[in-house]
């Protein structure tokens, strides 16, 4: 019983160390991509679960501040888009941005989990056109060139903003300075600084008093 409990033992700790050995490859793979398709800070932090797809296959289009911290997805259409993240800005789990014109993230902007921040309506309002971009994404991947009335306008957050979990920030946003964006809340139009904004569509319910 004492050597059946000793190979056991051996063995659980042989399983634990390939399991480290895995996790540590996967998390080289990872920073890997993303100092492939982004130009980062090298105090950026890439955690669990976070992903980018710059489809454009230009590093210089995605770009990560100082001490920021990444766990959703980036995402660069090939036709266009481009992603700026200011210095000590965190990006929770499941949370997608995805741009096809342009995202500008001040400094020390936090987005919560399960936020979409999408400069772009993804698809043309036309039904034929957009059946047939999804056939060409469905047969070729997606287009590098806009030929289905695809409407995307620029999206810019920031410094010190925080949008809550479950937010969605629409095409064509600016949302100002020291502002929150309470959780569930769709923006649609511009925030100005220093409020709070809620509901769908997001309005303003509170101002918040400036700290000099």
């Amino acid at each position: 019983m004492k050597v059946l409990s000793k190979v056991t033992y051996v063995i659980y700790k042989i399983s634990k160390y390939i399991k480290f050995l895995i996790k540590i490859g996967i998390q080289i793979e990872r920073y890997a991509n993303f100092y492939e398709n982004t130009i980062m800070h090298p105090s950026v932090k890439i955690l669990t679960d976070a992903k980018v797809e710059n489809l454009a296959k230009s590093q210089d289009l995605i770009s990560i501040g100082k001490d920021s911290v990444i766990r959703g997805q980036l995402i660069v259409f090939p036709h266009g888009g481009k992603i700026e993240i200011g210095e000590s800005c965190y990006i929770g789990e499941s949370t997608r941005i995805w741009s096809a014109d342009s995202i500008k993230i001040g400094n020390r902007v936090f987005i919560s989990h399960n936020v979409n921040v999408h400069d772009t309506n993804s698809h043309s309002i036309d039904p034929v056109l957009r059946y047939k971009h999804f056939q060409a994404i469905v047969l070729v991947g997606h287009p590098k060139t806009n030929d289905f009335d695809i409407q995307s306008k620029a999206i810019c957050i920031e410094d010190d903003v925080w949008i809550g979990f479950n937010s969605t920030i629409l095409k064509d946003v600016k949302i100002g300075k020291g502002s929150i964006v309470a959780a569930c809340s769709v923006v649609t139009k511009n925030v100005p600084e220093f409020v709070i904004v809620a509901g769908n569509p997001a309005q303003i319910i509170k101002y918040i008093n400036k700290q000099d």
